[in-house]
Parts: C-alpha cells; sequence; structure tokens
C-alpha cells in the first residue's frame, strides 16, 4: 500500500475542484532530510548474490564452519548490501539433539550479528537440520533508503495516489536494530486531504521497521 492517503470528502460530481492536485505546499510536520527517488533503489540482494560473496566451505569443512557460511549469506541477505562479512564462532559444540539451541556470531562491516541457531532434525541424506533466527539485525543507510525507494514505486508513479517527496531521516551508515521492532528511524511522504477545493498537506511519517527475519518494511 502507497503511504498516501487520499480524502475526497467535500468534493461532489458536480464540483472537480478536488480533482486536480496542486504541488505540495506550506506542508505541515517535520521535514526529514534525505530526499529520495522514487524506483531509485538498488533491487534486493539475490541469493545467488550472497552466494557468490561467501563461497561454500571447502572439502573437508566440519559442520561449523558450514553453518558459518550459511549465516555470512544471511547476514547479507537481511542487511541487503554488500559489505566485508567474516565468520565469528559458534558457542560450543552444534547442537545434536532436535530442540536444542546454541549461538553463534558473524561479522558484518565489522559488527558482530549474533544468531540463534535450533537443531530442527536431519536431512534425508542424514546431515543436521538447523533453523536460524537473527539475535540483533544489521542494516544500512543505503539499504533502507533503497527499500523505501522501491516501497513508494509500488504506487501508480503518474497517478493521483502517486507519492510526493518521498524522504527519510539520515541514517547511519552501517546499524543494528532488534527483530520485530521499530527501529527508531522514520521515512515519509505527503499526506493530503481536499474539501471543495482547499488542500491540505502534511507529512506522513513512517517507521522504519524489521519483520522478525531482521528485514527493513514501512509496513
Amino acid at each position: 500500500m502507497t503511504a498516501v492517503v487520499t480524502l475526497l470528502s467535500g468534493c461532489t460530481e458536480t464540483s472537480h475542484r478536488c480533482d486536480d492536485r496542486p504541488e505540495p505546499s506550506d506542508v505541515g510536520g517535520l521535514r526529514r532530510p534525505v530526499e529520495i527517488r522514487p524506483g531509485g533503489g538498488s533491487p534486493a540482494l539475490t541469493t545467488a548474490a550472497a552466494a557468490r560473496a561467501v563461497p561454500a566451505a571447502g572439502r573437508g569443512a566440519d559442520g561449523t564452519d558450514r553453518l558459518l557460511v550459511r549465516l555470512q549469506r544471511e547476514t547479507l541477505l537481511m542487511a541487503d548490501d554488500l559489505r566485508p562479512v567474516r565468520p565469528g564462532r559458534c558457542t560450543g559444540a552444534l547442537p545434536v539433539r532436535a530442540g536444542a539451541t546454541t549461538r553463534c556470531t558473524v561479522f558484518y562491516a565489522d559488527v558482530e550479528v549474533p544468531w540463534k541457531v535450533k537443531r530442527t532434525g536431519t536431512t534425508p541424506d542424514s546431515r543436521p537440520r538447523y533453523d536460524t533466527a537473527p539475535v540483533t539485525g544489521v542494516h544500512t543507510a543505503q539499504a533502507v533508503y533503497a527499500a523505501y525507494a522501491r516501497h513508494v514505486a509500488r504506487s501508480d508513479a503518474d497517478g493521483p495516489l502517486a507519492p510526493r517527496d518521498p524522504r527519510c531521516d539520515r541514517l547511519p551508515d552501517v546499524f543494528t536494530a532488534p527483530p520485530g521492532e521499530d527501529t527508531g528511524y522514520f521515512c515519509q511522504d505527503v499526506l493530503w486531504s481536499c474539501r471543495s477545493g482547499d488542500f491540505d498537506f502534511t507529512w506522513n511519517d513512517l517507521p522504519v521497521r524489521t519483520d522478525d527475519h531482521g528485514k527493513v518494511t514501512f509496513e
């Protein structure tokens, strides 16, 4: 859904004074500093790109090494930005029974990113199967700006509901945030209403949130 909402109450079939929306003026509220170009966001990082950035563990690698490769790739996909990533370590041995957990870390742009690892069973070829969940998410300003550009581009760019002047807070180059919570930052566009030809414009703030997998969302 677009963040821009149109309220046409007060306009009648015989009065079309609300049909032609002017450019926003006298917009109420706080104007965020970073201008976002709708549709100008780079595509989201693909699984294939993450796999190319972090090669598979070599022959003879143990289960921990293979798991750390997986966690590095998942960290890149969560951050949605190719930055240097390297393995950390796991606390003790990997769990051997279903339901048991451990904690492993990787480093993204020198920021430590912890992951919870849960043993869920085995694959048909008797390899252990794990579920992974970030304990702390990691993000970049560049990726958030690109994600918001893609978000506003989902609306009709030339239609009456097209976002106007999308903007965001000035974010740290790299920052962390708990999964499933607000990051404390906002993006915005212009919310407008019209009654009998009188237009009102206000900044519509959307919290930059993360879902349970640590991915950025504006819903």
